[in-house]
């Protein structure tokens, strides 16, 4: 054999096995940031001073970091009233209902990217579908409408309801509005307003659907998953739970017996959890009820459950809020001290 034809060989017998070799080297993933894989706690701040924050707390409950977003901001207010969060991609909008704008920042090292403040009224909730943003705007008075918005984040249009525009959600390729909820009167006792939940089609950003609910509470919360919208209502008399089909706006009501005054709802994992003004912990796997356990608390004013553990927030709104993380046998896991008016937790 030719000198030739046996270099030939053994460089192709190299190249093969080099070529294997590093198909069979592991993936090295770069981490993204900071703040990934664990928890964005939302602190709501007082109404009339800029105290509002963001508190990070990694997945195995290690050593929080306050105030992130001005950390990487160049110690930039958020602002007075911190609503809640949404994510779309790799960036995190944080929804200020006072003073009227949604911060843009990259969720892993928080980063701002963006602005949004057109035609924002007092914002609460947002969602996502498709190129659009979808934020609700409620004063409780004379605001109480739907804004959209384009994948630039420019304003497109408003929705305006009769009385009410409160949680939004994103489900199976449609976006679901709580059009009615709970007002109070001058004695500060509640008065439902209603008892609606709106559909909007994202094809053509309009009302397809208005599905009323028939018992005779208030509506306390509204969640979904991929497929279904779950909408929680209750009085001192009876809760039930409404799972709507997304894609069809077909009603189920689900009554609990003997549960009183249900407030938040959390889902993970197919199982639907949901607490009451008795500080009770429920959760619920297809239409079967379980009592989990209490709560030594004063108050639920934030509340999840994220990876099998179960976070509570009893809320100061003019010093430290505590909370609560425990697992979903009841055992206290951790007790943190986080911001003014601790409201919401948020898988990151």
């Amino acid at each position: 054999m030719k000198l030739s034809k046996i270099l030939a060989s053994a460089f192709a017998f190299t190249l093969l096995f080099n070529i294997s070799c590093r198909n069979e080297d592991p993936v090295v993933e770069v981490p993204k940031g900071a703040y990934e894989n664990g928890i964005l706690i939302a602190n709501e701040g007082g109404f009339s001073t800029p105290t509002a924050s963001v508190t990070f707390l990694p997945n195995d409950l290690s050593a929080q970091e306050d105030n992130i977003y001005g950390k990487n901001n160049n110690n930039e207010n958020l602002g007075n009233v911190f609503q809640s969060i949404g994510f779309k991609n790799d960036n995190a909008f944080l929804v200020m209902n006072v003073p009227n704008k949604i911060e843009v920042v990259n969720r892993y090292t928080f980063k701002k990217t963006a602005t949004i403040s057109a035609n924002l009224e007092q914002p609460r909730y947002i969602a996502f579908t498709g190129n659009y943003t979808y934020v609700t705007n409620n004063n409780f008075y004379d605001v109480m409408k739907l804004n959209i918005y384009d994948a630039g984040n420019s304003f497109v249009k408003s929705i305006s309801f009769d009385r009410y525009a409160e949680k939004v959600v994103a489900s199976d390729g449609f976006v679901y509005v709580q059009t009615d909820g709970i007002t109070y009167d001058n004695n500060y006792n509640e008065l439902p307003t209603g008892h609606t939940i709106t559909r909007i089609n994202p094809s053509n950003n309009q009302v397809d659907k208005t599905i009323t609910l028939t018992d005779n509470g208030a509506i306390r919360d509204m969640i979904a998953d991929e497929n279904t919208v779950y909408v929680l209502s209750s009085d001192n008399n009876q809760t039930y739970l409404y799972k709507i089909a997304a894609k069809t706006a077909t009603v189920e009501q689900i009554a609990l017996p003997g549960i009183t005054n249900a407030a938040k709802l959390a889902i993970e994992n197919n199982k639907i959890y949901f607490v009451t003004a008795a500080k009770q912990l429920y959760s619920m796997n297809g239409n079967t009820v379980v009592p989990m356990f209490g709560f030594e608390t004063r108050n639920i004013y934030g509340f999840n459950v994220i990876d099998g553990k179960v976070y509570i927030a009893d809320p100061s709104f003019s010093a430290n809020s505590i909370t609560r993380v425990y697992n979903t046998s009841g055992t206290l896991l951790k007790t943190l001290t986080t911001g003014i008016g601790t409201n919401g937790f948020y898988k990151n």
